[in-house]
């Protein structure tokens, strides 16, 4: 998970969330399940550069995961406003322009390099780390 409803509260507050989820509806069961449709909505566009899960969670990042699960609990139209939905598409355009390549994550660009780093690497579009150091064999072909 990218956020919690914690965050969610310390950006917009309590009172943000009571006015997305009707009053019928278990707030903390609708929270949850936003955020998790947010990530799922993050997650495909995160796989076009980096390795899952990402060994920290940018705050660009747990924005976007706050602003897609909020536009998630607002899909009716009484409930959804123009900020909400221009937030979204904000977020996904970032989104969007992170997979392309066009942004980066300085963040995400120090860990990458810190986990498969190194002079005798390489990695391929898809996360496959290669490694050409040395290898050393016991004498006599065995396994150590």
């Amino acid at each position: 998970m990218y956020a919690s409803r914690q965050d969610i509260e310390a950006i917009y507050g309590a009172r943000h969330l009571e006015t997305l989820v009707p009053a019928d509806v278990d707030i903390d069961v609708a929270v949850s399940r936003a955020i998790t449709a947010a990530a799922a909505m993050i997650d495909p566009y995160l796989r076009k550069r980096y390795r899952l899960p990402l060994p920290v969670i940018p705050a660009i990042i747990q924005q976007c995961a706050i602003d897609l699960a909020c536009w998630q609990l607002a899909p009716a139209a009484d409930r959804m406003s123009e900020e909400i939905e221009k937030r979204a598409k904000i977020r996904i355009a970032f989104l969007t322009a992170l997979a392309d390549g066009k942004v980066d994550i300085a963040e995400l660009e120090a860990a990458q390099i810190s986990i498969g780093g190194g002079p005798n690497s390489a990695e391929t579009d898809s996360g496959a780390a290669f490694f050409t150091d040395e290898r050393r064999w016991p004498t006599g072909g065995g396994l150590l």
